[in-house]
């Protein structure tokens, strides 16, 4: 886009008093991001820390020169080599570190919590969301509160209160609402509460960190609570663009066996990647996965050599050869020889077959044209794989409130619930009221 109706967007979504301090320099650590996280990272002003005072002083002569290269282009006093190793340089990011905080601390000011406009439309309930969100994310409870205020708040008055602020017309109304939070938080005595950040080994390269040191995309992978492993090796192994790009057609398949084993399920192209892959998991299967994941592939190296992940999944013989993907997923058999539409039915399939409960595939609803993916022991299993989707929902209610009127119990299984196969057959066994014990009584699966 052209600078000003560049820079028109940054003001409109909240981002306009940092970009300025964001260089050609940071783009590499952007690039290292999912892209939905991107625009709260684009938020921050990242500044690399160069590794030498030599370093320093060549990165302060080039961009000197860089600043005066407009009415001095034709002296050519700076080559392009210059600028690559000086770019070269300062790619360290964020997820580089162990020794340091990735942020910083968040500091502000006292009266930035006597902001009449907000004061206007701020309740009890508001500070409620504070002192829980503290609660479930300490350090880290900054990043999401503005968006969780935004929620839980009438859009009128937050419209209002954009348009009428004057502190809005020159901060990001984005920030301005964090730090009024960060402030009443401190005036309350809320931030009291939150743990100083440990000191911890990571279990894959051995080497200490601080659990702060962390960025936020990491944090919510791993969870506040369970922060065992180091930045460098979780950017190594699961955020987007890592992976071998020279791996061979006979490692890439090895590689998918493995992973598949390990998951106790057929892995999805961006496995790792996904806020909730790795959540459910202990420590000791994060290390499993991690070291098997320290092998894959890049997705331009299956594509490369197989054209696709189903062509790659298929010839790991992980998928039979009639596997097909279709609108709604891949349609392909499970263990037991019944034929599934998506890989989530295929792993309950595989589950409830490995578990030997009997369960009996697509069977209809009391009313309307309606078909559940399970039935089993009594109870409608549904694997809602495209939640989100508005046609999708639409139909999934219809199913939750017809099972509510005919007595039928309904067991709904998401994406986030197939992370841990442990998981999910708790929730399983759980909601279905059997036991371990009990299975071994049931008759052969149908």
């Amino acid at each position: 886009l052209p600078r000003r109706r560049r820079h028109a967007l940054h003001v409109r979504d909240g981002r306009r008093p940092q970009l300025q301090h964001l260089r050609s320099h940071h783009g590499p650590q952007r690039q290292l991001l999912p892209l939905h996280e991107l625009r709260l990272h684009q938020r921050l002003q990242l500044t690399g820390r160069p590794p030498s005072p030599a370093h320093d002083r060549q990165w302060r002569r080039l961009c000197s020169c860089a600043r005066n290269s407009a009415r001095m282009r034709s002296r050519r006093i700076i080559r392009f080599e210059d600028i690559v190793a000086a770019e070269t340089i300062y790619t360290m990011s964020i997820y580089d570190y162990r020794d340091r905080s990735a942020y910083g601390g968040f500091s502000a000011d006292s009266r930035y919590c006597e902001n009449p406009h907000i004061l206007k439309w701020w309740t009890d309930a508001h500070d409620q969301l504070i002192a829980n969100q503290i609660e479930a994310e300490q350090w880290a409870w900054p990043w999401g509160v503005t968006d969780r205020i935004v929620e839980i708040s009438s859009p009128e008055a937050v419209k209002t209160w954009k348009a009428e602020d004057p502190i809005c017309s020159r901060y990001a109304w984005y920030n301005v609402l964090m730090y009024f939070a960060i402030s009443r938080a401190n005036k309350m005595g809320l931030a009291k509460s939150i743990r100083a950040p440990k000191r911890r080994q990571c279990p894959l390269c051995c080497e200490t960190f601080v659990e702060d040191s962390l960025p936020i995309p990491l944090i919510k992978r791993l969870g506040i609570n369970q922060l065992d492993f180091c930045a460098p090796c979780l950017r190594d192994t699961v955020l987007q663009n890592s992976g071998n790009d020279k791996a061979s057609e006979a490692e890439i398949k090895s590689h998918l066996r493995k992973l598949a084993d390990l998951l106790k399920r057929i892995p999805p192209q961006d496995f790792g990647a996904g806020v909730h892959d790795l959540r459910e998991m202990s420590t000791d299967e994060r290390l499993c996965v991690l070291l098997e994941l320290k092998n894959k592939p890049t997705q331009h190296r299956v594509k490369e050599l197989f054209g696709t992940w189903f062509k790659a999944l298929i010839d790991a013989e992980l998928l039979e050869d009639g596997a097909r993907r279709t609108s709604l997923g891949t349609q392909c058999l499970a263990r037991d020889g019944h034929m599934c539409f998506s890989l989530g039915e295929k792993t309950i399939d595989d589950l409830l077959h490995a578990l030997g409960i009997p369960h009996e595939r697509e069977p209809t609803y009391p009313e309307g044209n309606f078909r559940a993916d399970f039935f089993v022991n009594g109870a409608f299993i549904e694997y809602f794989g495209l939640a989100g989707d508005t046609d999708y929902d639409a139909k999934s209610n219809k199913k939750v409130l017809l099972c509510k009127a005919h007595g039928i119990k309904l067991i709904s299984v998401f994406p986030k619930d197939l992370v841990s196969s442990r998981k999910l057959e708790s929730m399983l066994l759980t909601n279905l009221g059997i036991t371990k014990s009990d299975v071994k009584n049931f008759p052969n699966s149908k």
